[in-house]
């Protein structure tokens, strides 16, 4: 075999070898990838939490701290159903109509979690705010309470 078949030979080995090594090692990091990001899922929640009981009154201290004039600021609380049946959040009243939530749009199913944001629009507001919004449940033996605290600067 002449030695320029040979160099060709050795040369299609290399890249195959390439190619295979490649391919093995997108598999691999695909699979860390995926690792990883059931880890970062399992991480427990550190924000803002509350649980939904029945014949009780779930209360969220929401303190967004210093807020700039004419912004908006928000938070998110993770609320939890631990009763017996799932709970819609249906609605919401509140003494400022600077401060709203974002309710979640289905039920909360039982032992699941879901997220409503409060929002607070610091536009006409100054100086040190409080507001209490009270959440409206499926459930009426279900109660929220969440009160909300800021400094408009």
């Amino acid at each position: 075999m002449p030695i320029y078949r040979r160099r060709i030979v050795i040369a299609l080995v290399a890249v195959t070898l390439l190619v295979v090594a490649l391919f093995v090692f997108r598999v691999y990091d695909s699979e860390s990838d995926n690792l990883r990001r059931e880890e970062q899922a399992k991480v427990e929640y550190r924000g803002l939490r509350a649980d939904i009981r029945r014949d009780s009154l779930s209360e969220v201290m929401v303190e967004l701290g210093s807020v700039a004039y004419s912004t908006t600021a928000e938070k998110s609380i993770r609320f939890t159903n631990l009763t017996d049946a799932p709970i819609a959040l249906l609605d919401f009243t509140t003494t400022c109509k600077c401060t709203w939530l974002e309710l979640p749009n289905k039920p909360i199913e039982v032992g699941e979690s879901a997220y409503v944001k409060v929002v607070f629009d610091s536009r006409g507001e100054y100086g040190s705010i409080g507001n209490y919004l009270s959440v409206k449940c499926s459930d009426e033996r279900a109660n929220i309470a969440i009160w909300v605290s800021a400094e408009v600067e």
